[in-house]
Formats: structure tokens, C-alpha cells, sequence
């Protein structure tokens, strides 16, 4: 098997310094599930609406991969589609359920519907094209007749953890121009509040890009264990980064809003929406 493929099949255990690093990448993963639980109970006032629903998903996938790949890297000897169906059943949400959390908060300040639709059309053509195929890869390579699974899902694999990482940057860099262009109109003279906001958002944006780029890294180098259990701390954390970008952005709503005879009502009404973040129509 080429080194590039190790990890890819079954019965390959993860062992040294790498056993060490990929436990903990996992354990810190399981951490962060823990406190974004909490996170949730304490933040949102109503449990409602396609953001709080998406970052339900995207948070509850982070147990299922985790443990999957935990048994899958100390465990291989055991039944594969166990661990293969525990995969699967977290990196669906984890991956496109992030998606669909920065899709629903891109209504707050992108109101172009077709521009919207257009965003939610590549969340839906990349999920097939990302998740269907690798998922039927995973499951042959890790089946008892693995040769011929094997080269192609450690092909797939790279182009998958590419489209994805396409799609965050997009969406990313959407954010960043819409909120520069809302700044730019409603900054008054002399007014430090709107530039702190948007370094603050571009900083965290900087952040999330720096996150993912060693899913890449990685994932082109050949080390199998390390990319796909990075992915998942990699993905948890940025789930903990997003309460601090919608915090900022309901800032930038209210203060766009803030000139208005009933700024008061609208910044209640901005607040209430972001906390269960139902899509405008």
C-alpha cells in the first residue's frame, strides 16, 4: 500500500507520535461538543429556525465522527462498518451542516435573493458530488474487498476536502465584501465602533481560512489519520468562533438600523431573530 493510501482501509492502526496526536485532535473535538452544548442552552432565547436547527446538526455530527474514527484508529479489528457508519453519520452534518449555519447567517446582511439562492444551490450540488461518492468509497474501502476501493477513494478524498474548502472560502469572502460595502455606508465621521467590527470580522474570517488550510495541507500530503481527525477539532472550533462573528454582525444590523424612529423596536426584533435565525423571505 502506498503511504499516501495508509489509513485509508481497514486494519491499519495509527501508531507512535501519530496515535498520540490524532487522541488528542479527537478528545479535544468531544471537549468542544461538550461545551458548545452549553454554549446553545445559554445563548439562544428561541430554539427555532434553520440557524439554530443547522448548528444543532452541525454540533451533534461531531460525536459520531469522532468515535468512529477513535475506533477506527485503536480499534481497527472490530466490525468496519461500525465505525464506517459512525463516520459517515457525523461528517454529513459536521461538514454541510456548517455550511448551511454560514448560509442562514449570510441573510443578515446579504439580502439579494438571488445571490441567496445561488449560495444555497452550491451548498446542495457539493453536498452530492462531496458526500455521496466518498461515501461510497469509505464504505468500499474499508470492505473485504478494499484493493479496488482503495486508489480511488484516496483520489476522492483530495478532491472532496478541495470542494468543501472552495465553498467555505466563498461564502467567507461574501461576508467580508457584503460588510465592508454595509460599513462603508453607514460609518459616520470620526466613528471607531463600525472599523472595529469589521477587523474583528475579517480577523475571525483570517482565522476560520487558517483552520481549514491544513485539512488541505494534509490531506495532499498522504497523512490520512492526522487530516481526518484535525478536520473534526478544526470544524468544532470554528462552530465555537461563530457566536463570536453573529454577535458582530447583529452589532453591524443594529447600527445600520440604529438612525431609525424605532431603532429600538428593530434592534429588539434584530436580536431575537439571530437568536433562533429564521431566513428572511
Amino acid at each position: 500500500m502506498a503511504a499516501s493510501e495508509r489509513g485509508i482501509s481497514k486494519d491499519t492502526p495509527v501508531t507512535g507520535t501519530t496515535a498520540f496526536v490524532v487522541a488528542c485532535f479527537l478528545a479535544i473535538s468531544l471537549f468542544n461538543f461538550i461545551e458548545l452544548n452549553f454554549i446553545i442552552l445559554t445563548t439562544f432565547k428561541r430554539r427555532s429556525g434553520l440557524y439554530f436547527w443547522s448548528f444543532i446538526l452541525a454540533t451533534w455530527g461531531i460525536p459520531p465522527y469522532a468515535i468512529g474514527f477513535l475506533l477506527k484508529s485503536f480499534r481497527p479489528s472490530i466490525n468496519s462498518y461500525i465505525y464506517v457508519t459512525l463516520i459517515v453519520i457525523g461528517w454529513w452534518p459536521l461538514v454541510t451542516g456548517q455550511a448551511v449555519v454560514l448560509y442562514s447567517r449570510l441573510h443578515l446582511i446579504l439580502h439579494k435573493r438571488s445571490w441567496l439562492r445561488a449560495v444555497l444551490l452550491m451548498i446542495i450540488i457539493n453536498a452530492i458530488i462531496g458526500h455521496v461518492p466518498t461515501t461510497i468509497l469509505v464504505y468500499g474501502a474499508n470492505s473485504s474487498n478494499s484493493g479496488r476501493f482503495t486508489k480511488p477513494y484516496s483520489i476522492y478524498e483530495k478532491i472532496q476536502i478541495t470542494i468543501f474548502f472552495l465553498q467555505e472560502m466563498a461564502i467567507s469572502g461574501l461576508y467580508i465584501w457584503e460588510t465592508t460595502k454595509m460599513l462603508r455606508i453607514t460609518a459616520l465621521p470620526g466613528q471607531d465602533a463600525n472599523r472595529n467590527m469589521l477587523k474583528h470580522l475579517v480577523a475571525v474570517s483570517i482565522i476560520v481560512a487558517a483552520l481549514d488550510a491544513p485539512v488541505l495541507a494534509l490531506g495532499y500530503a498522504g497523512l490520512y489519520y492526522l487530516q481526518t481527525s484535525y478536520k473534526v477539532l478544526a470544524y468544532s472550533t470554528k462552530l465555537k468562533l461563530e457566536f463570536s462573528i453573529l454577535n458582530r454582525l447583529v452589532d453591524i444590523a443594529n447600527t445600520r438600523k440604529g438612525s431609525s424612529s424605532c431603532a429600538r423596536t428593530e434592534r429588539r426584533s434584530t436580536a431575537d431573530q439571530y437568536n433562533g435565525l429564521e431566513p428572511r423571505s
